[in-house]
């Protein structure tokens, strides 16, 4: 009796053991399935055709699939391709492009090295190396290592080395390269040329060249209409606000006899000069108003410095504007001594000619025997040798 007891009892384990070793395999017999699952090769197919993206031979699941060329009616969606990917309407690429995108809409691609082209818009979400060109707009959300080319705008999210050229905008936080366009470069960091009407950038090392320029600190050439600038080394112009650059008012007199005063303003070695000057009614002799303009080149050795300017007046009698005008050239060329930051003394020589357009001799011009008189069809030009000295604020 005990023994069948035993039996039973040995019988009833067995089975179970059985039962959970059947519900429950071993850790080991798991894992050869598991690696299988996680290794599973890409499928390569050289080619993929699509209507719309899910309607194509890739079919709905088109992740580790490899096309050679992605053709679409409408649109077309692969994963990778390393080829060509055409399409009417649009091209989208998820992970990966090896090759060309051309579509009439739009293309898209995670990663591209190579071209992208579009008469719409090219989005380059990760890194892109090669070319961007669309009518409308191109995006390089990564790094961008290449070409934009287009007639809208370029945009560069990522670290960018190379050529952008729009004709609206450009713009790119951190790029090594050149930026020409017909309407707006913008940059935060930027390394090379900028090309435009409007310039504007934080830390510029090369040129800015357009009608207006403006960037935070300036290591180079700023060249234009308006250049404006925190801190800039050369910046030449009609008009230069530089914050680290020459910031004067002068008062002289010359052998013209006229009290002249002008603004002085610019980058550290070239300037601007707005000038007006006045001589007083003296000896029956009328009055005598200029207003003038000009460009200069500053030359400082520590206190010293050197100028060489270049001025155009318009010299009227009795009023400041008025009908008769006449105009006055000069060069000068001056030395001062600055022994505070505020404070020069200046003196030098001048080469002036002056224009009379009505063929007569300004009155009280006549003294400046000295000189030659040119005379010619309702014109008068008499040159002669003068100088000039004042003082800098």
């Amino acid at each position: 009796m005990k023994r069948e007891v035993s039996v039973g009892a040995g019988l009833m384990a067995a089975m179970v053991a059985f039962s959970a070793g059947a519900q429950e395999p071993a850790p080991e017999q798991q894992a050869p399935v598991a690696q299988v699952s996680q290794q599973a090769p890409a499928v390569r197919k050289p080619l993929a055709i699509s209507i719309l993206p899910g309607l194509s031979t890739n079919g709905f699941a088109s992740d580790d699939v490899v096309n050679n060329i992605s053709l679409g009616v409408i649109a077309s969606d692969a994963d990778r391709v390393e080829g060509l990917a055409l399409a009417f309407g649009g091209n989208w690429v998820s992970r990966e492009l090896r090759g060309m995108e051309l579509a009439m809409g739009a293309n898209y691609a995670g990663q591209v090295r190579g071209l992208q082209l579009s008469l719409g818009g090219n989005v380059a979400g990760g890194s892109m190396r090669g070319w961007q060109t669309a009518l409308g707009a191109n995006i390089a959300a990564g790094e961008m290592v290449g070409a934009q080319l287009t007639t809208g705008v370029n945009i560069a999210a990522g670290h960018s080395r190379g050529l952008q050229a729009a004709m609206g905008l450009n713009i790119a936080p951190d790029m090594v390269g050149v930026q020409v366009s017909s309407g707006l470069n913008l940059a935060r960091r930027f390394v090379g040329a900028q090309l435009s009407l409007l310039n504007v950038g934080g830390d510029v090392s090369g040129a800015q060249v357009g009608l207006v320029n403006v960037a935070k600190r300036m290591k180079g050439l700023q060249f234009g209409l308006l250049n404006v600038a925190s801190e800039a080394e050369t910046s030449i112009g009609l008009l230069n606000l530089v914050g680290n650059g020459q910031h004067h008012v002068q008062a002289w007199v010359s052998d013209l006899a006229m009290t002249n005063v002008a603004l002085k303003i610019g980058s550290r070695n070239f300037h601007t000069l707005f000038t007006l000057g006045l001589r007083p009614t003296r000896h029956g002799e009328p009055r005598w108003w200029a207003a003038g303009l000009g460009l200069g080149a500053h030359l400082p050795f520590g206190p010293l410095f050197v100028d060489l300017d270049v001025l155009a007046s318009s010299l009227h009698e009795g009023q400041l504007f008025s009908s008769s005008g006449n105009l006055l050239g000069q060069l000068r060329l001056v030395g001062g001594w600055q022994p505070f930051s505020h404070f020069a003394l200046f003196g030098g020589v001048t080469a002036n000619t002056l224009v009379t357009f009505h063929g007569e001799a300004l009155t009280g011009a006549d003294r400046f025997r000295q000189g030659q008189v040119f005379q010619g069809d309702g014109a008068r030009v008499q040159v002669w040798p003068g100088f000039v000295a004042g003082v800098q604020l």
